[in-house]
């Protein structure tokens, strides 16, 4: 027995240590797995690719991942979904942005004849 455990079992079995996210130790808790990161990635991914055909797919497993989330206070992907959702429905608002401006600037010369 080490100095200062007194009266601690040395037998008795521990509670496995599994590091979470960002290398937080979580005793004794298990969270399940989410789809929070690849949500993220084809969120961040959607700016510079097929923008709007990425997007969707992100908020729709994102929207998944926050059902699992919600449920479980403190689970570690919550934050990574939430963020996955905002950056899907940016990039979405934009496209709807650049398409109606695209529509007026098609509008506006259709309109003057230089079409």
């Amino acid at each position: 027995m080490q100095p200062g455990q007194e009266g601690a079992n040395p037998y008795a079995p521990q509670q496995p240590i599994v590091t979470g996210q960002m290398g937080i130790p979580v005793v004794g808790q298990f969270f399940p797995p989410t789809s929070a990161l690849a949500a993220l990635i084809l969120a961040c991914l959607s700016f510079v690719l097929c923008g709007v055909f990425m997007s969707i797919p992100a908020l729709i497993m994102a929207g998944q991942a926050l059902q699992i989330t919600k449920n479980m206070p403190g689970h570690p992907d919550h934050g990574t979904a939430q963020a996955a959702q905002i950056v899907a429905w940016v990039n979405i608002g934009l496209t709807i942005l650049v398409v109606i401006l695209y529509a007026g600037m098609i509008g506006f010369f259709a309109m003057n004849g230089d079409l």
